[in-house]
């Protein structure tokens, strides 16, 4: 029957797809399946995912037959811990691979990234909780139908094309909401007595190869962040390599200076000012920030008119233990 060739190997070493079901007794147990892991935003795959953020399912099936096997697909579902039969109908949420199939070569496997999960956040004094994910492959002809289903109730005990994986639901690692001093200075442009403002931009382009540059040169960075970190870079913690990921939320700004009221604030410079002023960028990072999280923003003085005096600063600011 086509379809039946696939199977989700609960061992890469010991699992032929044949056995189910799966014996106990080996190193891998069938409810830690290999093949099925969660990535939370900005994080690496693992049997984590992180309470109040996105994380994805990632599901890896075989072909152990001899033939092509076209139009594969995958689906998941999380379920509470518990006993008895797990049904579709009573999972807590589930996933697809958005309609992606695959083609996988006789011996060799693909990779399924499904929807991605908004995983609930804590309640009061919980900092941790458990799931199960079970996942399914199967196959699809040319016009979408299904020629191998899902049954109501799963079952990877028994069924090759199913496995599970017991996952755990943590607290995202968070920095601590510090505030950073940026010294810096302004040189402002001579004569006249012209409006201007000091402004911070907030920047969601990732790094350019000079600014990685920078990154890649103090310590504790490592080339090893893969596809979604910055750069491919990854930060080392207490807890292993983090990916560094671009913030999408900007943090808050102060700005300590003589002559300088604030950001966003209409000014004139006063008679006498220096021609170098002193000027300190409080940057606050959020409490909720992620250790591994780069925030980027550039520093300008503009004119009222909008136009930049001289040049700019563009700030990183990577969020550590």
């Amino acid at each position: 029957m086509p379809g039946n060739d696939l199977y989700i190997p609960i061992d890469d070493s010991a699992d032929g797809g044949t056995e189910r079901p799966y014996p106990t007794d080996r190193a891998t147990k069938p409810w830690e399946n290999a093949n099925i892991r969660i990535q939370p935003e900005g994080g690496t795959e693992s049997t984590s995912a992180h309470a109040g953020r996105k994380n994805t399912v990632i599901v890896r099936v075989k072909n152990k037959g001899q033939e092509v096997m076209t139009g594969v697909q995958a689906q998941a579902w999380v379920f509470d811990p518990g006993i008895g039969e797990m049904t579709k109908e009573n999972a807590y949420d589930w996933f697809d691979n958005a309609g992606n199939a695959q083609t996988i070569k006789p011996g060799e496997k693909a990779t399924f990234r499904m929807t991605p999960w908004n995983a609930p956040s804590f309640g009061d004094g919980v900092t941790e909780k458990h799931f199960c994910l079970r996942a399914n492959t199967y196959q699809v002809d040319g016009e979408g139908e299904r020629v191998t289903r899902t049954v109501g109730t799963l079952k990877p005990d028994i069924d090759a094309h199913q496995g599970q994986c017991n996952i755990t639901l943590v607290t995202a690692p968070q920095g601590q909401g510090t505030s950073q001093k940026v010294p810096t200075t302004t040189f402002p442009p001579p004569g006249g007595d012209p409006v201007y403002m000091l402004r911070a931009d907030h920047v969601t382009t990732k790094p350019d190869v000079g600014e990685l540059a920078v990154l890649k040169a103090h310590g504790g960075i490592v080339p090893n962040g893969g596809e979604t970190s910055v750069g491919g870079l990854s930060l080392m913690t207490s807890r292993g390599p983090v990916p560094i990921t671009l913030s999408s939320v900007a943090p808050g700004f102060d700005v300590r200076s003589e002559f300088i009221p604030g950001f966003d604030t209409p000014f004139t410079f006063a008679e006498g000012r220096p021609d170098k002023i002193p000027t300190d960028i409080v940057v606050h990072i959020p409490e909720d920030a992620a250790i591994g999280s780069l925030h980027v923003f550039d520093v300008g003085l503009w004119t009222e008119r909008g136009d930049m005096v001289g040049s700019g600063l563009r700030v990183l600011t990577l969020v550590t233990e």
